[in-house]
């Protein structure tokens, strides 16, 4: 066995190393490392084969991270519940931070080996996902970096990224030909139709209708060969669709009223194949290699015994559009309600129609509709995207569940049978939304705020975990060994135990545990606000969510908005005063008093200025103000270059403060920790899905954190491994 074999070995064995390496080349490389240089890095059931495995599964927690301290805490939590790779690797408790957090509880993402790997990258989340034909390449649309990146599933390498200054990017096709990659989005290449009211800093009154743009690349040289606007569009997020023709040479764009065909790089146009009567708008197109182009279209509102009906759908076929302009239009058996996509089976004669309820079957060519899925109501989960895969033989159903969690249904669609789930897969307790199959039907790629993951698309166990509905507002029993959650869907409070906060029990109506009385304070406060009106509904950008707090003993409320400074109101005596003498130079987003009453922490967030590389940073600056005196007494700011790919700074979502210690939790799944009295960073951690609330035990050991994966709760360990 060569040498180099078990230096590489010996390094990653080593804690602090692989630390350093995760952290500065990201933890796709150093999986990929592992496979080539080191005995059994290929094999699951090895050590090292399994910490491959962990390093692509939760590629999502290990990219640009805050700083290595992060990456030891991600990656301890990682391996505790895993001894054989825990053991086999050396120094884990010497290089783990002086402080630091480690959550109990639901990891997030399924420990199931059918996730193959995941593909991090894009500011999240990827909006759109497409397959080369030939199955070469794959194209992955972020939706907030503008760009387009090209993968090579050989080895998982990013070919190409294409960026589009000043877009927002929402879906990437390729034609079927392979040579041409067609992208539609938004930018101000082409500007907006009508004008906005000054005063109107709603849009309420504005009349603008929207341009989206289509830009077509050269797959081979990437260059852009074409682009054209769209017709405007009422609506901010009411988007057209583009579907290519068999040769490749043209493309359907659906409009409002029917069906734009332009014909790239050509300088005669084909007929527009519209308006269709009765028809408000085009939502899908779907361009069968046999040459007709099916519509699925939302029909015109009409009044019924005075009331405007619930727009129904109907399906326009065009058996030649390039030669005939005729069509016919099916809407036999439909039901009343709309749907939102339509994605044609290969043998195109059946099509599947899908909501956001589920996926039917239909066969606009025959008798009608072939299957109906049975409906479980609003609550239920929520169809996000539906695809055939390409032997037409199988049918993958995305689904939202709860709590940003979503799952693949595999339904095996046999002609003479009806259709039946063959597998299940849960993705992750995050945003997921869009769904594609490789060529050879043996992936299924999922992209969604983490990034892309790519599954093998077989029966396996399920490894669903956290609540079934959405849970906020965590509270600490007196003595911390159990969490209180409430549930605002089923209107009821859920009790976990501290040590194991997996299984909930529902516990009705009433908190189980000691909290400050919702009712007198919201009276409190009303009277608070009336006082500072100048600061509340009217003028303040946040409306009613303008940040504000009230102190553990409900003497004290703290109230900001417009950019002014902070402004806390005697609950008891009457009377207010100011916190500092200007307002933040940004956005206040949330305010917290200590347990004392005699601090206050505040955070807010502001854009700096355009440096001189072009770039422009975000800054999130938390302060400690001494309400007696109001001043500040100490002041942290966290910055992060909008386009920097290897250092982040999360959206704080909710603020908690000790006695010694302030904890807050952000959008992206960090969990941070600061010492109260500097404001100086201690430690944190990162958890998939975002994280919406938290709360100290009693004892300010730990943390109760709520989220899109259920509740976690996070230990306050030092560095000789005791709880603090």
């Amino acid at each position: 066995m060569p040498e180099h074999a078990h230096d590489h070995a010996a390094r990653i064995r080593d804690y602090a190393t692989l630390v350093e390496q995760v952290a500065t080349r990201g933890p796709q490389t150093v999986a990929d490392e592992i496979e080539a240089q080191v005995p059994g890095g290929s094999d699951l059931s090895s050590p090292p084969g399994h910490l491959r495995w962990l390093l692509l599964s939760h590629a999502h927690l290990l990219v640009r991270p805050h700083g290595r301290d992060e990456v030891a805490c991600v990656l301890y939590d990682l391996l505790a519940p895993r001894p054989s790779v825990f053991a086999w690797l050396t120094g884990v408790e010497e290089a783990l931070p002086p402080v630091r957090l480690s959550a109990r509880g639901p990891t997030g993402v399924p420990d199931d080996t059918r996730l193959v790997r995941m593909l991090t990258g894009h500011r999240a989340p990827v909006r759109s996902l497409a397959w080369s034909p030939d199955g070469g390449r794959l194209a992955t649309v972020g939706a907030h970096d503008a760009s387009v990146w090209i993968w090579d599933p050989h080895d998982w390498s990013r070919q190409e990224r294409l960026d589009i200054t000043g877009a927002a990017l929402d879906r990437a096709v390729w034609s079927p030909d392979g040579r041409r990659l067609a992208v539609l989005g938004e930018s101000d290449r082409f500007p907006d139709v009508g004008e906005t009211e000054a005063d109107d800093i709603h849009g309420w009154k504005s009349r603008v209708e929207h341009v989206r743009m289509v830009l077509v690349f050269d797959t081979e040289t990437w260059k852009e060969i074409a682009a054209t606007p769209t017709a405007p569009r009422w609506g901010a997020g009411d988007r057209p669709v583009i579907a290519w023709s068999p040769d490749s040479r043209t493309l359907a764009i659906g409009e409002d009223i029917g069906v734009r065909l332009w014909a790239v790089q050509a300088r005669e146009q084909p007929a527009w194949l519209g308006p269709v009567p009765d028809v408000r708008k085009i939502l899908d197109l779907d361009w069968h290699q046999d040459g007709t182009l099916m519509a699925l279209a939302q029909r015109e509102q009409h009044l019924d015994a005075g009331r405007p009906s619930v727009p129904a759908s109907m399906v326009v076929t065009w058996p030649a559009p390039h030669t005939d302009p005729e069509f016919r239009s099916w809407h036999e058996g439909l039901p009343g309600r709309p749907y939102t996509g339509l994605r044609r089976h290969p043998d195109g004669v059946r099509a599947c129609l899908f909501a956001g309820r589920g996926p039917d079957l239909c066969e606009p060519d025959g008798p009608g509709m072939l299957w109906q899925r049975s409906r479980l109501g609003h609550l239920g989960p929520q169809t996000k995207a539906v695809e055939w895969s390409p032997d037409g033989r199988r049918l993958a159903e995305l689904r939202s569940r709860h709590q940003g969690w979503a799952d693949i249904v595999l339904w095996d669609t046999d002609r003479d049978q009806e259709p039946s789930v063959s597998a299940r897969i849960d993705c992750a307790p995050e945003e997921t939304t869009a769904l594609a199959w490789s060529p050879g039907g043996d992936l299924l790629a999922t992209g969604g705020v983490g990034g892309v993951r790519l599954w093998r698309p077989e029966a396996g166990k399920r490894h669903h975990g956290g609540f079934d509905t959405r849970v906020t507002t965590p509270v600490w029993s007196p003595d911390s060994a159990h969490v209180a959650v409430f549930s605002p869907v089923t209107d009821e409070w859920f009790v976990l135990d501290a040590r194991d906060p997996i299984d909930a029990a529902p516990l009705g109506r009433e908190c189980p545990f000691p909290r400050r009385d919702p009712g007198t304070e919201k009276e409190l406060i009303e009277v608070a606000r009336h006082e500072g009106r100048d600061y509340d509904l009217y003028t303040s950008m946040y409306g009613r969510h303008v940040p504000d707090a009230i102190s553990p003993g409900q003497e004290l409320y703290a109230l900001a908005g417009t950019g002014a400074p902070i402004r806390v109101f005697d609950l008891l005596a009457g009377g207010s005063r100011q916190l500092g003498e200007e307002g933040p130079g940004g956005r206040w987003v949330l305010l917290r008093f200590s347990p004392g009453a005699d601090r206050l922490v505040s955070l807010h967030r502001r854009t700096l200025d355009r440096e001189s590389g072009g770039a422009w940073e975000e800054e999130i600056v938390l302060t400690l103000w001494d309400v007696a005196t109001g001043r500040w007494r100490a002041r942290e700011r966290m910055r992060q270059d909008r386009g920097s790919q290897t250092r982040r700074v999360d959206h704080p979502r909710a603020l908690a403060v000790s006695r010694t210690h302030l904890a807050w939790c952000g959008g992206d799944g960090t969990i941070a920790l600061h010492d109260l009295a500097t404001l100086k960073p201690l430690s944190r951690t990162r958890t998939t899905g975002a994280t919406t609330g938290l709360a100290f035990s009693p004892d300010e050991s730990s943390l109760a954190v709520v989220g899109e994966g259920g509740v976690r709760v996070v230990d306050l360990i030092g560095g000789e491994g005791r709880r603090q």
